[in-house]
């Protein structure tokens, strides 16, 4: 009955391997372009700190933080988690 139920659940698995490895080769692409447009925010941040625009400043620095890898990457990191132990639980069956 087991083998049954494995030979069921392989093309999930099969579709939850590749599409883990596809996430994980666009979150690497992705960590890439996030951080060149963090540097920016941050120097148009200073540059608006310089110029006595404080108000443009923090919300190029918030903008910063969202493109860092403690923002939108984050989230990123976090589905791929989720879809890998999602992947486990099913080969262990």
């Amino acid at each position: 009955m087991r083998w049954i139920i494995k030979i069921i659940l392989f093309p999930i698995s099969l579709l939850l391997s590749i599409l883990t490895a596809f996430l994980t080769f666009l979150l690497g692409i992705g960590t890439t372009i996030l951080y060149l447009l963090m540097l920016m925010c941050i120097v148009a941040a200073i540059g608006s700190f310089i110029q006595k625009d404080v108000s443009l400043g923090i919300e190029a620095l918030v903008l910063s933080f969202l493109l860092s890898s403690y923002g939108i990457l984050m989230v990123g990191a976090v589905v791929i988690a989720f879809l890998e132990s999602i992947n486990e639980k099913i080969r262990s069956i």
